[in-house]
């Protein structure tokens, strides 16, 4: 059997240009959180929008929270999600 390979869970931020921020500034800006649902991951995504909401201050947000977990979201979703200047996207949405 081969042995089992641990890696670290701590990631290095990818080099980029000077003058370009990894995170754009957000304040006024229209944000949509689109999330799969789960019931394993609700407590976290509700602090994640909250931490969003209050660090970036947008002007409006789009919470859109898929109606099957296990299916990807479907087209008119995403077309919906097409008018704000960020979507932040949970893992198998």
């Amino acid at each position: 059997m081969p042995p089992i390979e641990l890696f670290s869970p701590i990631g290095e931020e990818a080099p980029h240009a000077k003058g370009i921020a990894p995170f754009p500034e957000l304040g006024g800006s229209k944000i949509a959180f689109l999330f799969n649902g789960h019931v394993s991951v609700i407590p976290f995504w509700r602090n994640l929008e909250e931490e969003i909401k209050t660090r970036c201050e947008p002007a409006d947000t789009v919470t859109v929270i898929k109606p099957n977990t296990f299916s990807p979201a479907g087209p008119s979703t995403i077309q919906d999600l097409s008018d704000v200047d960020l979507a932040l996207v949970g893992v198998c949405a």
